[in-house]
């Protein structure tokens, strides 16, 4: 990369994949080009997308974006539950959660579900409502917080909130990046290795000892709202993410049990393009440590 200006290359190395425009993802060899997350008031052509008010894990597209190449689109109407809404940036969707039920409810179910209530009859009334795959989950929680003090701060104070001016919020790969377009994340998905690699080669960009963040909240808010929020810093951090149990359990098998997401401000993304020309990944550790998992395929 040079100037600003995303790099063209081809992983011809396997074939797996082409129109690469990372310097990264090519030396990384990884299997699917990294997605790219947009702010648009366009909505793309045969994308993705959840019914109006339906009631999901946006995970799941983001999966198809990543392993499949397909695009997701997502307004607030489309954003699937709550958490997704701040994580998408369309503001704090727990206040008016679940009709009304709100903070409280939430904050429930964050803990032991109606356990923690303090109406249980009520939250479990509530949870009828729920679609009948959902409701176990509801009904003893997600387990996420010690206390329902602790998920109420969560959901008030500690949760960065973005509040897009844009319509849409846009999953694709980065290849599918129209010029002129300037997506506002770039999401790595990654095995353990390549992980290791994009940590160290953030690493050599950012002073101190903290270039990235490991925030254990929703994976739809890893690739999204703590991104934002380092975006608007001098000095952003990278965001390692999908430690977020229910979202693996959502997803499945669509992304390999081995992977996580490495999400990046646009702006550090250039960064790393540059350090990547001639870092970590060209010199001879990285090398062997690639032609080692190599063997052990073989």
């Amino acid at each position: 990369m040079c100037g600003g200006c995303i790099c063209c290359c081809t992983a011809d190395h396997s074939g797996r994949w082409n129109d690469v425009k990372s310097s990264i993802a090519d030396k990384l060899r990884l299997d699917h080009e990294p997605v790219a997350i947009l702010w648009s008031n366009t909505k793309p052509d045969g994308a993705l997308q959840i019914k109006p008010h339906g009631f999901g894990c946006i995970m799941p597209l983001f999966a198809h974006v990543a392993m499949k190449g397909k695009t997701a689109v997502f307004d607030r109407e489309t954003c699937g539950c709550p958490g997704a809404r701040a994580g998408l940036g369309f503001g704090n969707g727990y206040y008016d959660a679940f009709g009304g039920a709100g903070i409280e409810f939430m904050a429930s179910f964050f803990v032991k579900g109606k356990e923690s209530s303090t109406n249980p009859e009520a939250y479990c009334t509530l949870v009828q409502h729920i679609p009948e795959r959902e409701r176990e989950k509801f009904l003893h929680g997600e387990r996420l917080h010690r206390n329902t003090e602790k998920a109420k701060r969560f959901m008030t104070t500690d949760l960065p909130i973005t509040d897009i001016a844009e319509k849409y919020v846009i999953f694709t790969p980065l290849s599918k990046v129209k010029p002129g377009e300037r997506p506002v994340v770039v999401v790595f998905v990654a095995d353990p290795l390549q992980i290791a690699g994009l940590v160290t080669l953030v690493g050599a960009i950012r002073e101190g000892t903290d270039p990235v963040r490991v925030p254990p909240m929703a994976a739809c808010q890893q690739i999204g709202a703590f991104v934002y929020e380092e975006a608007k810093k001098e000095h952003p951090r990278a965001v390692l993410g999908y430690t977020d149990l229910s979202a693996r359990e959502n997803v499945g098998t669509t992304i390999p049990a081995n992977m996580f997401t490495f999400a990046v401000p646009f702006s550090l993304f250039e960064e790393m393009e540059d350090e990547a020309e001639d870092g970590v990944f060209d010199g001879p550790i990285w090398k062997g440590l690639v032609s080692m998992e190599r063997d052990d395929y073989n």
